[in-house]
């Protein structure tokens, strides 16, 4: 009965290993026309690194620089998070995941415009809350460390920053953002 047992935590193990994901895609904005309305659909990067299964952990770093709707306007988001990942292999080589994750989101605005001969700049930002739920389904390729995956994900931002009066570098950040993110990635168990 030992014996099983053993066997069964080793088995368990090496599904449990620590990794170090890396993934990109496409952050569309869905939500809350005050955020829809100033940025467009972009390109977004995730650095993640995590552990333990059926249910183990996970800290993300995300960063969109969000197409902005207004001329001479950046928007950037970074996200800093951790997440509660759930793991569940389907055969040896798929596995899907579902996630929660909680954090900061980091809104940055510039702006750099010249108009006859004069010329603007500024910039302002706020942090507010960030939450995500996503999942996906993850792929083994060669020899069992490494695999790819695609996700789907909802992010949401909560900024609410409407106390301050609004001025050339001060932007008032009041809305609270949705996004559907594709995602697809390499996962490196280490």
């Amino acid at each position: 009965m030992r014996a099983i047992a053993i066997v069964g935590l080793l088995a368990g193990s090496a599904h449990a290993s620590p990794y170090v994901e890396l993934a990109g895609g496409l952050v569309a904005p869905l939500g809350d026309s005050q955020y829809t309305d100033g940025a467009d659909p972009s390109l977004g990067l995730a650095a993640r690194i995590g552990g333990g299964a059926p249910v183990g952990g996970m800290f993300s770093v995300e960063w969109a620089p969000l197409t902005s709707d207004v001329d001479h306007v950046s928007l950037n988001r970074f996200r800093f998070m951790g997440h509660v990942v759930i793991h569940h292999a389907v055969t040896p080589k798929i596995e899907l995941t579902g996630r929660f994750g909680a954090g900061i989101d980091l809104l940055h605005e510039s702006y750099d415009q010249s108009i006859g001969g004069l010329h603007f700049q500024g910039s302002d930002s706020d942090l507010g809350l960030a939450l995500e739920f996503g999942g996906g389904a993850w792929f083994g390729v060669g020899g069992g460390s490494t695999q790819i995956g695609v996700e789907l994900a909802i992010p949401i931002g909560y900024h609410s920053d409407d106390n301050t009066p609004t001025t050339a570098d001060n932007v008032n950040w009041d809305f609270t953002s949705f996004d559907l993110e594709v995602l697809g990635g390499v996962r490196l168990r280490l």
